[in-house]
């Protein structure tokens, strides 16, 4: 029987020119830093800089969370330089200390914004926000990058930005025997539960969990059971794997957005 983890309480935390937290995710947190640039950063502070008492027989998890965390961005960053600037993708201004200092987007994720703002969006303005992530996936990829999962901001001016995030989910993994076995395959399968999520409001699936219903999820999407969709054709065929490019998807949904 494995013996339990300890457990390490999260803190907010402000470094230096950090006025508020304003999003927080399993291991950063997103902190203003002015009306146009955020810092993205460990939710877990140096011992040094925090001055936390940590007890005895949590310090190696807590250094080895921490690294863990700061791995993530050093990767991040890294992709960011690669994509360099591009108006599908978010900018990035920079390192600042242990964090990464980036474009502001005041309207966040799109698939919260869809699920708590509930606006009423015609259907040529999804598909438009479709074509937007397209692009963007289609731009990357010339850029020799995989996502496995779109993560999708929403700029103030209502266009869809990437940030240098993956977050693979099992509603966006194409199912395979190597999880971390990533091409363009992988990243137009993601795109296609993207569009899916920005044409209906929800992920695909919503009556399954990602964690919990994961093997039916898996054996739905490889069995090609997938779910019904009044634009289906794009996202199907990004499902079962009939684009080789994306490319492809792009010229897909432009065709829509002019008819």
């Amino acid at each position: 029987m494995e013996s339990p983890k300890p457990d390490i309480v999260i803190y907010s935390w402000y470094p230096r020119g950090v006025k508020s937290v304003i999003a927080s995710g399993g291991s950063n947190f997103i902190g203003l830093v002015d009306e146009n640039t955020v810092l993205k950063y460990p939710n877990l502070p140096s011992r040094e800089s925090s001055g936390l008492d940590i007890e005895n027989g949590k310090e190696k998890i807590y250094r080895i969370l921490r690294q863990e965390q700061q791995l993530g961005l050093v990767v991040e960053e890294q992709i960011l330089e690669v994509l360099g600037q591009h108006h599908r993708i978010i900018s990035f201004k920079g390192k600042y200390e242990d964090g990464l200092l980036l474009e502001y987007m005041p309207n966040g994720l799109v698939a919260d914004y869809l699920c708590n703002s509930n606006p009423r969006l015609f259907l040529k303005e999804r598909l438009k926000w479709a074509l937007q992530a397209a692009e963007a996936v289609a731009y990357v990829y010339i850029k020799g990058v995989f996502y496995c999962d779109v993560g999708k901001l929403l700029h103030p001016d209502g266009t869809i930005r990437l940030d240098g995030e993956s977050a693979e989910d099992t509603k966006s993994s194409m199912p395979r025997l190597d999880p971390n076995n990533a091409n363009q395959k992988t990243d137009i399968f993601a795109l296609g539960s993207a569009i899916y999520f920005i044409i209906e409001g929800h992920p695909p699936f919503p009556e399954l969990d990602s964690r919990k219903d994961m093997l039916e999820i898996v054996s739905r999407f490889k069995s090609y059971q997938f779910p019904a969709l009044d634009e289906e054709l794009v996202v199907q065929k990004c499902w079962a794997g009939k684009y080789e490019s994306a490319d492809e998807v792009v010229r897909e949904l432009k065709e829509m957005n002019t008819t």
